[in-house]
């Protein structure tokens, strides 16, 4: 049954250049393949593998807004619920995309990516040509643009669409999604992508999307660690941590802010996202800026580096903010 109507997001902004200049197009137009019947658009064939924190509330908003959705995950079990709300639960990627029009992979990193998307019962082997591909999850580069071109060798398109807007973001049906490819064919996935996201962001081709998510993702591990370091130089010049705490979400403020401040209060449960999932990134960040010099990243790399150590990387990626306080 089709979930309650959700108000059209109506653009899709296109990020240009240094400048940041951006353009848009409408977003609210029919599916590929499905069409409209009486002014209404049809469901879409949806394939969503890997069910962790942003896979699983992608494929419940898909199901909630009356998409036909399949799941596969390594560990069956964790699809038990989303079977008891309608999804089909697949034997292994192919088996998921064989019927799709959209396929989205939400897997944690390049290995798990490589192995659905081109095992013997992966992805490419299972999805028909006219299927539209896309990877959310947070790769590196270098695998992301092989990806790309194996897609564009059997004639599919292809997006990379990372996410943004963390475990709230893919409860509720409002991430943000950061695509790189091809933009005209972003507005038939208007539909689908509607259920999921409250806006996307359009980058460039096929890995630009990738790019941004990796700078977005060092920046805001830099400023988790930076506040908690800032917390570090209140208390040794005497002040009141908790009253700093709180003035710092004015100036400099941000929403980044507000989440280090309110993770440091109170260890979010579930976790928004893991430490061992940041280290990833950062090392991800590292290797696209290859000969750059960044000591900062480096440091915070270093940082998460010994969370992991310590046996806390499944914690909240926030945990580097008492390891940068030295508490």
């Amino acid at each position: 049954m089709r979930g309650p109507a959700r108000a059209p997001l109506g653009r899709v902004s296109h990020v240009r250049g240094p400048g940041a200049q951006t353009s848009s197009v409408p977003r609210r137009c029919r599916t590929a393949s499905a069409g409209r019947r009486n002014g209404r658009v049809e469901v879409a064939s949806v394939a969503v593998v890997g069910l962790g924190i942003m896979g699983r509330g992608m494929a419940e908003n898909l199901l909630k807004n009356g998409h036909e959705v399949v799941v596969w995950n390594r560990t069956p079990e964790r699809a038990a619920d989303l079977e008891a709300a309608g999804a089909v639960v697949a034997g292994s990627p192919a088996a998921a995309v064989a019927r799709a029009e959209v396929v989205f992979e939400v897997t944690a990193d390049d290995t798990s990516s490589r192995e659905v998307w081109l095992g013997t019962d992966g992805i490419l082997a299972g999805a028909p040509a006219p299927a539209v591909l896309i990877t959310s999850a947070t790769l590196s580069v270098g695998w992301v643009e092989e990806l790309a071109a194996a897609c564009a060798d059997r004639g599919s398109v292809f997006f990379d669409m990372p996410l943004t807007g963390g475990a709230a973001g893919a409860r509720t049906g409002n991430l943000v999604l950061l695509a790189g490819g091809d933009q005209e064919a972003l507005p038939p996935l208007a539909p689908v992508l509607d259920a999921v996201s409250k806006e996307v962001k359009h980058f460039g081709p096929a890995g630009a999307g990738t790019r941004f998510k990796l700078v977005l993702n060092a920046l805001q591990a830099i400023h988790l660690a930076g506040f908690g370091e800032a917390l570090r130089l209140a208390e040794a010049a005497g002040l009141d941590t908790g009253q700093v705490g709180a003035a710092l979400l004015d100036r400099p403020g941000g929403v980044v802010t507000e989440l280090a401040w309110s993770s440091y209060l109170t260890p979010p449960e579930p976790v928004n996202f893991s430490a061992e999932w940041a280290h990833k990134d950062l090392e991800y960040a590292a290797r696209m800026a290859g000969g750059l010099p960044h000591p900062v990243l480096d440091g915070v790399l270093s940082l998460f580096g010994t969370a992991l150590a310590e046996g806390r990387g499944k914690e909240d990626w926030s945990t580097v903010n008492p390891t940068a306080a030295g508490s």
